[in-house]
């Protein structure tokens, strides 16, 4: 029975030892990027690897077809369950690092770091496969499609029971961070990702010649004056200290190759953030007072659509054990409390709002890189050596959890 600190010790040599092994796949995947639930090469490459670890049950074809789990039973007897979740996912980005091992696939790009996860978390499977006699329980490994177009959580926690067979008692994840120094690990203290919103509002007036304008009810005249109205909600009808964004992203009204038609109608379209649900739906319902009743006041008909998503709201007793548990792998010095809300949407909300647990940051900042480039930019790159060090923490994560029997 090894000690603790010893344990770490252990978890830490097995990482460095798959170091190569994990920046290779995570270039495969750099290489060949796939967009969201259309992760086919990208989920047979994971299974196979998952296949080849002593212990571990694969199952494919979650979330529709692209997703896949690993379930590893400790032999230490039976205990709880944690779950650790990877997204796998590119986007509709062409990349500009000039890398060589660039992506092969036009218009198509890891910029947020997906295939750094995927490698991480496969590491954590590595590692873990080799000390089961040390904890007892399981852990489950999720390499999950269709993030980015907010799908594959619901999927697979809703169509996929992620989290009921074996039952999960907690969750993490963690994200490749340009905020965070290399080597970092930030942990928030309450809101990981926000409250993620998005508006349409259709305003309808009465089209016409552009030379008569006074017989017509111009759409984009009114659309105008309702992305005025729409500024003061974020500046004038919530307080400073609340967390929110507000954003009109498209407008769109009549055809682009002529130039004396007033439309019948102007579209705008834009996204919400929020921190607290009760902010999102206050600005839900600013957004119909204020368009409809601009449009009501200018002869014309506003309709407005909102929706919105739940929030990564990481639980009080997580982000004191991931606080404590990276520290082992890190070194306190490196691991800090992040209080500041980030409000980014993400669907690990589909598991946190239903399983406590935790989203951290993982730092990926050089002096070399540091503010160069941001999420979702096509001159996103990944610092390598986080991976393996993150294969090390999330297997802390499932270990130390394990072993308490909690947080």
């Amino acid at each position: 029975m090894l000690t603790n600190q010893i344990l770490t010790e252990q978890i830490k040599e097995e990482a460095e030892q798959c170091r190569e092994e994990l920046i290779q796949f995570r270039r495969e995947l750099h290489q060949h990027p796939e967009l969201s639930m259309e992760e086919y090469k990208t989920s047979h490459k994971i299974a196979e690897k998952l296949r080849c670890l002593k212990g571990m049950e694969v199952i494919t074809g979650a979330a529709g077809g692209t997703g896949v789990i690993g379930i590893l039973k400790g032999t230490k007897g039976p205990g709880k369950t944690v779950l650790l979740r990877a997204d796998i996912d590119a986007l509709p980005i062409e990349e500009k690092t000039g890398l060589p091992y660039a992506s092969e696939t036009a218009g198509v790009m890891h910029a947020c770091g997906h295939d750094g996860h995927a490698a991480w978390l496969l590491g954590s499977a590595m590692i873990l496969s080799k000390l089961r006699s040390h904890f007892p329980g399981n852990v489950e490994f999720v390499f999950q499609p269709g993030e980015e177009n907010g799908l594959g959580g619901k999927k697979m926690v809703e169509e996929d029971h992620i989290l009921e067979n074996p039952a999960v008692d907690a969750v993490f994840a963690a994200h490749a961070w340009p905020g965070a120094a290399a080597g970092e690990l930030h942990v928030a203290k309450r809101c990981a990702f926000g409250y993620p919103g998005s508006f349409e509002i259709q305003v309808t007036g009465r089209g016409g010649h552009g030379s008569w304008p006074h017989e017509c009810v111009d759409p984009i005249a009114v659309a105008n004056q309702i992305y005025s109205g729409l500024q003061q909600i974020v500046s004038r009808r919530l307080p400073e200290t609340a967390p929110r964004v507000l954003s009109v992203c498209t407008i769109h009204s009549g055809p682009q190759d002529k130039r004396n038609i007033i439309p019948d109608c102007c579209t705008m379209t834009g996204t919400l953030r929020a921190d607290k649900l009760e902010v999102m739906e206050q600005m839900e319902d600013d957004i119909k007072r204020i368009a409809q009743g601009i449009a009501a006041a200018n002869g014309a008909f506003a309709r407005v659509t909102t929706g919105h998503g739940r929030a990564v709201i990481n639980s009080p007793d997580a982000v004191l054990f991931c606080l404590q548990s990276a520290a082992g792998i890190l070194g306190k010095e490196h691991v800090k409390l992040d209080t500041k809300p980030h409000l980014g949407g993400e669907d690990f909300s589909e598991y946190v709002s239903r399983v406590p647990g935790a989203y951290v940051y993982a730092g990926i900042a050089t002096e070399k890189n540091n503010g160069t480039f941001g999420l979702h930019s096509s001159n996103f790159m990944l610092e390598e050596s986080m991976i393996p060090k993150m294969a090390a923490v999330f297997a802390q994560f499932a270990v130390d959890f394990l072993e308490k029997g909690g947080f």
